[in-house]
């Protein structure tokens, strides 16, 4: 039963990315898994606990993952020099599909307020581990402001990356990230 549950999880999280939540549908994850409608709704009951299952998942994947740039990155400038790297690594997919934690957001956002919240945690999860680490070399006021605005540039990528379906934006934009890090950390 985990088994079918994790596939069913996965598929969910590929299929909101690709297609929106609001066209994910049983009969999607059921074509996609070879498993029934049957066998989703048994470990399902409504759509929005399948989204609540593929964020909580996505969450899990990014507390695993920041906690390996924690504690495998030497400097804070590694560690925020890691977040860059993933962002210019995913180009491709952000170019195709847009950053799913930000396509996500912006849809629940419009059409599933109640949902967002939860969605959101997946942000909060970034800007805060990337606060830490600017407050490493700033204070505090400046480390959330410096979070945000490293956030932005990164969305801003994928947005635009993906609204020219141009990979190359997102790699460009990389090189800018990486020289307004080099300058901050220079300032400080």
């Amino acid at each position: 039963m985990k088994g079918s549950r994790l596939t069913i999880v996965d598929a969910a999280r590929r299929h909101i990315y690709h297609n929106g939540y609001g066209s994910t549908s049983y009969a999607d994850i059921a074509h996609e898994t070879g498993l029934g409608k049957g066998n989703i709704q048994y470990h399902f009951k409504a759509k929005e606990d399948l989204l609540h299952a593929a964020v909580d998942q996505q969450i899990q994947d990014i507390r695993e993952q920041l906690e390996s740039w924690s504690l495998d990155c030497g400097t804070a400038y590694d560690c925020i020099e890691r977040f860059i790297a993933m962002v210019e690594k995913n180009a491709k997919n952000l170019s195709l599909h847009g950053c799913p934690m930000g396509s996500l957001n912006s849809e629940l956002g419009k059409h599933e307020r109640r949902l967002q919240d939860h969605a959101r945690a997946m942000f909060d999860l970034y800007l805060r581990w990337l606060e830490a680490r600017f407050r490493s070399f700033l204070p505090r006021k400046q480390a959330q402001a410096r979070a945000e605005q490293l956030m932005v540039m990164a969305q801003g990528a994928s947005v635009l990356a993906h609204a020219y379906e141009e990979s190359q934006i997102v790699r460009r934009q990389a090189k800018i990230m990486r020289q307004w890090l080099h300058d901050v950390c220079d300032q400080s």
